[in-house]
């Protein structure tokens, strides 16, 4: 029977507190591409948690930092359920703004293969 995906995004599968982030960043690997960055360590939990990075580097507005965590977020939500039991932390670059959802996921998805954080496919 095929296991029913959750497509929300609850508390436990966020990275909150700073010695969770401070773990993934000083134990973890990394990789970038054109809208985001993006460092990944594994977990015990059984699950995938994210935290989200939008520094004033990307812009100075915070409207469109704002946009580009809702989309990371959104990107991290509808795709964890391919993922690995990882902590992710995303970053987002420059190249994120005036962005689409699709171009956002397309570039995560081509690094998280590249990573090996993505879930063998069941034939």
């Amino acid at each position: 029977m095929e296991e029913k995906v959750r497509f929300t995004l609850s508390k436990n599968e966020r990275l909150r507190k700073d010695k969770e982030f401070k773990r993934v960043f000083d134990h973890g690997r990394s990789l970038g591409g054109l809208t985001v960055a993006f460092y990944f360590l594994e977990n015990d939990l059984g699950y995938p948690r994210a935290g989200f990075i939008a520094s004033k580097k990307v812009s100075k507005r915070a409207v469109d930092r704002n946009r580009a965590k809702r989309l990371m977020r959104e990107v991290f939500r509808l795709n964890k359920h391919k993922l690995k039991p990882y902590d992710i932390i995303f970053i987002a670059r420059k190249g994120i703004l005036g962005k689409k959802y699709s171009e956002v996921e397309e570039d995560f998805l081509k690094l998280a293969v590249k990573a090996g954080i993505l879930k063998e496919k069941k034939a």
